[in-house]
């Protein structure tokens, strides 16, 4: 999690780590703070309005923007978003006034044309909207937000099956971008920049609510940034409220309810998953390590080795029979399993740190810091090869208490 910083450029850097995550009040709080300590802040003023308009405060968000404006007279952005906000509260002329402004500093911006069209639109200017939005349109055929005003504009004049049209093209539009973020999406968060996954997935949703994979996602990176196990959970059950049987979103719930010890319903999310196909090796070895947490000892051993089985490579599956083995004394055996996992995969960090672990069970505390020594070696930063390396010297030096080792996860 952010670490609470001092002084205007700090103030503004973890605004827009909130805002990132979609935690608009503790973004326009933080933005708030940034713009009291320099009130010629634009960018603070800016990003606290839009926080304010996301949470639905439009007259504070329009405030914010007139503060933004006055510290940046060139800002484009300030009077379109003040627009955005007189619109949500029904003063048109005003925002078309506003996107006016926006327009004199840059001609060419499409969303203040955009808006413009609907706010002229809703005064009884049809002809007129139709006439900006399909300018718009001939320049930007997959504007998704112009395809959508002109549907309302063309709903409002009783061209209804026109409109129909438009708006069965701007849903389309919209799903084709969401999809397009979402995969941007995961390639960011496969290059450990989950902030930026973060903003891509948000913006996926904002523009299709009903993107699965962008809600799984956004929640898988929820629970990585350690969020509220509630704010992960909370995506994970839209996701099934809209696809009941998505077995990415189960699997995800699963491993949040065994971390959070409610292993009950872990099981229940894994066994929903294995109903639909039983050879899912990812919930036969997640259920296993609940199962185990449930007292139920015989049966995780051997669901973790019906999931062997059926993928003997699988370094997770390994490591969670080892985990099992461990945590019912039967070292020797665990140290097998996880030899087996560095065999498939040798520079799978976790395989390395838990043969570390069993091998100080075993007394072997020399093998153990070779282990510990060759994550870091890799790894310097890895915490738990770095915390367990420490208990290795105490040991070494007849000192130190056994650790808690947590399960290899999804």
């Amino acid at each position: 999690m952010f670490t609470k910083p001092r002084g205007r450029d700090a103030l503004v850097s973890e605004g827009l780590y909130w805002e990132k995550y979609g935690e608009f009040k503790k973004a326009a709080s933080c933005f708030g703070k940034a713009a009291a300590a320099d009130p010629g802040c634009a960018a603070a003023h800016a990003h606290r309005g839009m926080a304010l308009y996301n949470l639905g405060e439009f007259a504070a968000a329009a405030e914010c923007m007139d503060a933004a404006a006055a510290a940046d007279p060139e800002s484009v952005e300030a009077p379109h978003y003040k627009g955005r906000a007189l619109e949500k509260l029904g003063r048109h002329e005003e925002a078309i006034a506003c996107f006016g402004r926006a327009l004199a500093v840059d001609g060419g911006h499409a969303d203040s044309r955009t808006y413009m069209a609907v706010c002229k639109g809703k005064t009884g200017r049809h002809e007129e909207a139709v006439g900006m939005l399909d300018a718009v349109l001939a320049e930007h055929p997959g504007n998704a937000a112009a395809l959508y005003s002109k549907s309302r504009v063309l709903g409002m004049m009783g061209r209804d099956r026109e409109s129909a049209s438009f708006l069965d093209r701007a849903i389309e539009e919209e799903a084709r971008q969401s999809r397009a973020l979402y995969e941007e999406g995961k390639e960011a968060a496969g290059k450990g920049r989950h902030e930026e996954a973060m903003a891509r997935y948000s913006k996926a949703l904002e523009l299709d609510p009903k993107n699965v994979g962008a809600l799984v996602a956004k929640g898988r990176t929820l629970d990585l940034a350690g969020f509220a196990a509630k704010d992960s959970m909370a995506m994970f059950d839209r996701a099934l409220e809209i696809e009941p049987g998505c077995a990415e979103a189960l699997l995800e719930k699963g491993l949040v309810c065994d971390r959070t010890g409610m292993f009950g319903r872990a099981v229940e999310c894994f066994d929903r998953v294995l109903e639909g196909d039983p050879r899912n090796v990812r919930a036969l070895y997640s259920k296993a390590v609940s199962l185990f947490s449930l007292k139920r000892r015989g049966a995780a051993v051997s669901l973790c080795d019906t999931a062997i089985r059926l993928d003997p490579a699988n370094v997770r599956a390994l490591c969670s029979m080892a985990w099992i083995l461990e945590h019912d004394g039967k070292y020797s055996e665990a140290l097998e399993y996880c030899e087996r996992a560095l065999e498939a995969d040798p520079g799978y960090a976790y395989a390395a740190s838990y043969k570390g672990k069993i091998l100080m069970s075993l007394g072997r505390h020399e093998e153990a810091l070779a282990c510990y020594d060759s994550v870091l070696e890799k790894e310097p930063d890895n915490q738990t090869a770095i915390y367990y390396r420490s208990r290795v010297r105490e040991k070494l030096d007849r000192r130190g208490k056994k650790p808690r080792f947590g399960a290899p996860g999804g």
